[in-house]
């Protein structure tokens, strides 16, 4: 029975490789989507954090930030918010694209921040009124559980997020089920 183990072994780790290891490959990138560090270069100024994606306190003006680091699979950002007092009457854009529709009750709003993925196609748009999340566009609910901080001083800023949505996806992950729908398929 022992001496079957490590050809079960070798057998399973032949099988994952055979479509290109495709497998381990994604199983990597899983875990490089745990943590998501960032530094950027632009316009803005203020600090942020957030205990999920459900709550935040933003206290920043922020147009364009060019951000560098490992996000989403993404090595490069742009990014554009308004937290306390700017998001009570400004709504961001990223360069010059058309900004979120503005409500009334858009006057409690206490964050609006727009994010820019090359890969994706549509603008992540979250915004929090009285701090609670309420609304956006673009989010992926595997994102919920993360928690982030920022901090940005006019020619620069940094940020990180930890992720335990990635976590659950990166154990499921060796099962075959991709929450994240981020996989690359196997040729």
């Amino acid at each position: 029975m022992r001496s079957g183990l490590p050809a079960l072994a070798l057998a399973a780790a032949i099988a994952a490789c055979a479509p290109g290891c495709r497998y381990l490959a994604n199983r990597g990138k899983d875990l490089t989507d745990i943590v998501a560090p960032g530094i950027s270069s632009g316009g803005g100024i203020g600090g942020r954090i957030s205990a999920t994606r459900l709550v935040a306190v933003e206290g920043i003006a922020q147009k364009d930030e060019w951000y560098l680091g490992w996000r989403e699979r993404h090595q490069r950002w742009t990014e554009s918010g308004y937290g306390i007092p700017f998001a009570f009457w400004r709504m961001p854009s990223i360069r010059d694209g058309e900004k979120p529709v503005r409500h009334w009750y858009d006057i409690f709003t206490t964050s609006r921040r727009l994010h820019e993925y090359p890969k994706r196609p549509e603008l992540e748009d979250r915004r929090h009124t009285l701090f609670i999340f309420s609304g956006g566009r673009g989010l992926r609910w595997i994102d919920f559980l993360d928690v982030e901080a920022g901090i940005s001083a006019l020619f620069g800023g940094v940020e990180i997020s930890l992720r335990p949505g990635q976590v659950v996806d990166f154990i499921l992950g060796w099962t075959t089920l991709d929450l994240s729908k981020d996989d690359t398929p196997a040729n």
